[in-house]
């Protein structure tokens, strides 16, 4: 039901109007003129896809037409499954996976699909941030991303929004995450979320429910500069609170996926007293008009009847006439500007910033990756401490030569598929809204992570070569660096592709374990590869494992500190494992192939998750 209350509607609009004083709008950039936009959309029908062996259908939108003209703030309205998201994602042409379109989204006059994301900004009700940057680095890197822009300009744009969104107070702070990491509050985090899409100074703007988490003075603020936009130009399309009712030039009530109403609020009132259903005088206007197209679980069948007449006596009023005779009569004009590219070396530059950045300030993550490798650089020393040359000293090398190839395998590729999971909404929402190329975020990613993900490998290994006594002249110290770095970045590169591939870090995790370890059984250590059945023979080819443990053992006894050391033995030792004494070179290329195939693989699999987010 309603919520009953003393309602008077010149009185509700004076107390918007004098919080409305108190708030400082002078600042006059976010109000420049721009092309206007007038957005129609006419016979909208959405349903979900038939699925297999099944016919059924569920019908989310109804034959749904609907106008937003310049200067106005468009709000929809209605019951919990009216239809008013669904409606809100086809003029964004959005997350429309898995549902059937028909009917047209018009701007200015002409048909437009996926491009509107280039002439307008969606402020969603869901904050999706990068957590370790503060508010300010936060708005700088966007900026740069939706400004095509000088430094000093993004600056001051960036400065201006942070003063009108009152975000002086945390533009230092670290955006945090709920729950997890402390950050800013989340009325701050949602008037974030509203001054990111405003860098780019849009001509049309869809928020959902913008003053969510808002005071009622900072909801009024918000409001103001929503005025400002529209009284610009601008064509502003929310779902707003109830509370906020009046303060639209347009609603639009939507129930049961039809349009039970077109018009200003003022209209709305009267026309449902004409239609039988007057607002008591006690009784919120929106709340009353929402609860007559409400189903009522319990007598779902009277209010399905009730939500019935109340469309078709909005059908056959003069206002829907009057709106239909609108949309198809708005002339084709130009379409504003699409917001410009920034280009690919200044969106992968911003990019790799904001990468490392959350890489750097991610201290658990590098302490933990740093200390792992110190301590198991430290423990493999220590067990095989000082081996000598004898049958013994030699098995024990080679196996502590295994052992540092699983620990650059395992611990890396497992440690870099947990980030993919909770970032991918935030670079698809990004890619869409037209802000990058899902190429120069994959750049940024894999750099961003390659100093962290070489540096630990190759220390684990100064660690632990001389502890184990392993042959020191510079050359053979070089080529095992070179080798272990290698190692680590095919498994950096595999962990990265799976992330990109599945779509939890569970999935990924399922099936890396039987991979990795189908990789280190073809090392060579458990079995001559050359007596597996053909069949199998060839995957050893396909294995980081066997690359890098023969380059290690051929690097190793390829030259001997002790001059008693009879060359002959070196034969045997690389015979046992069918490894070559000349292939350190083909190992080192081979290790290279692997590193580029996945990275490439890695960007094909999440060029495609994100083209099919959408």
């Amino acid at each position: 039901m309603p919520t009953k209350m003393p309602f008077d509607l010149l009185a509700e609009r004076k107390r918007w109007n004098a919080g409305y004083e108190s708030i400082d709008t002078s600042s006059q950039k976010l109000t420049e003129v721009v092309t206007p936009i007038t957005v129609t959309w006419e016979n909208i029908e959405v349903k979900t896809r038939k699925k297999l062996f099944s016919k059924k259908q569920k019908q989310l939108l109804n034959r749904v037409s609907g106008i937003a003209k310049p200067g106005e703030m468009v709000a929809l309205m209605g019951a919990s499954g009216a239809g008013k998201t669904t409606l809100m994602n086809v003029l964004m042409c959005r997350n429309m996976k898995g549902l059937e379109k028909n009917g047209t989204v018009k701007v200015n006059g002409t048909k437009i699909g996926k491009e509107i994301s280039l002439i307008s900004g969606f402020a969603q009700q869901q904050e999706i941030f990068i957590p370790t940057l503060t508010v300010d680095e936060y708005l700088m890197i966007q900026a740069r991303l939706r400004m095509k822009a000088n430094k000093h300009t993004r600056r001051e744009r960036v400065d201006e929004i942070i003063e009108m969104l009152r975000l002086q107070n945390c533009r230092d702070l670290k955006i945090g995450t709920p729950g997890l990491v402390k950050g800013i509050s989340g009325g701050e985090a949602r008037r974030l979320t509203f001054a990111c899409e405003l860098l780019s100074n849009p001509s049309l703007l869809f928020a959902d429910e913008p003053t969510s988490g808002l005071d009622s003075f900072m909801a009024a603020s918000v409001v103001q500069i929503l005025k400002n936009l529209a009284n610009s130009g601008r064509t502003l399309i929310h779902q707003p609170t109830a509370e906020l009712f009046f303060q639209f030039d347009k609603i639009i009530f939507l129930s049961m996926g039809k349009t039970a109403f077109m018009g200003t609020p003022h209209e709305s009132v009267k026309f449902f007293a004409d239609c039988g259903h007057p607002i008591p005088k006690l009784f919120n206007p929106p709340e009353w008009i929402q609860s007559k197209l409400s189903v009522i679980p319990n007598n779902e069948t009277k209010s399905r009847e009730t939500i019935g007449k109340i469309i078709e006596f909005y059908e056959k009023s003069i206002i829907h006439q009057k709106s239909i005779v609108e949309i198809r009569v708005i002339a084709t004009t130009e379409l504003p500007p699409y917001i410009e590219n920034p280009g690919f070396f200044a969106e992968t530059g911003a990019l790799l910033k904001r990468a490392c950045l959350d890489v750097i300030r991610s201290p658990a993550q590098m302490r933990m990756k740093l200390i792992q490798k110190v301590v198991m650089g430290l423990f493999i020393g220590s067990l095989y401490w000082q081996q000598p040359l004898d049958p013994r000293g030699v098995r024990n090398t080679n196996s502590a030569l295994y052992f540092l190839i699983a620990e650059l395998t395992f611990s890396t590729m497992f440690g870099i598929m947990t980030f993919m999971e909770h970032e991918l909404p935030l670079i698809a929402r990004e890619y869409h809204d037209g802000l990058f190329y899902v190429i120069s975020y994959y750049i940024s990613r894999f750099l961003s992570y390659l100093p962290l993900f070489t540096i630990d490998g190759a220390l684990m290994i100064v660690i632990s070569y001389w502890m184990i006594g392993l042959n020191s002249t510079w050359q053979q110290v070089a080529k095992s660096i070179l080798i272990s770095v290698l190692v680590e970045q095919s498994a950096t590169s595999c962990g990265l592709f799976l992330a990109c591939l599945f779509e939890t870090t569970s999935l990924a995790i399922a099936f890396a374990v039987p991979a990795s370890g189908l990789f280190a059984l073809l090392s060579g250590l458990y079995g001559n590869t050359n007596n597996f059945p053909v069949y199998i023979r060839w995957m050893q080819w396909t294995s980081w494992c066997r690359y890098g443990f023969e380059g290690l053992v051929v690097n190793q006894w390829s030259q001997v500190d002790n001059p008693k050391w009879d060359p002959f033995y070196r034969e045997l030792i690389l015979k046992q494992f069918s490894f070559n004494k000349d292939n350190y070179q083909l190992d080192v290329i081979g290790l290279c192939s692997i590193v580029i195939f996945f990275y490439l693989a890695g960007y094909i699999a999440l060029f495609i998750r994100i083209r099919l987010s959408r």
